[in-house]
């Protein structure tokens, strides 16, 4: 996914104040968490980053999606 498809993504759904993304990694503002990580997967040119990039996203995805199935 590009960081327009995730954006897109994000937008339709509920996202919390906070996430736990594993363990020892907590996320204490969702929304500045997205802007930054989409904002540097549009510019950066590093492969290597732009995969952590999308696996941190990815993740959020995943716990977001979880919660709103319970």
């Amino acid at each position: 996914m590009n960081a327009d498809e995730y954006q897109a993504i994000l937008e339709q759904v509920n996202l919390p104040g906070e996430v736990k993304l594993w363990p020892g990694v907590y996320i204490t503002d969702v929304e500045q968490f997205i802007q930054s990580h989409l904002t540097e997967l549009r510019f950066s040119k590093n492969q290597r980053q732009i995969d952590l990039l999308k696996m941190r996203l990815d993740r959020l995805l995943e716990l977001v999606r979880d919660h709103q199935k319970d």
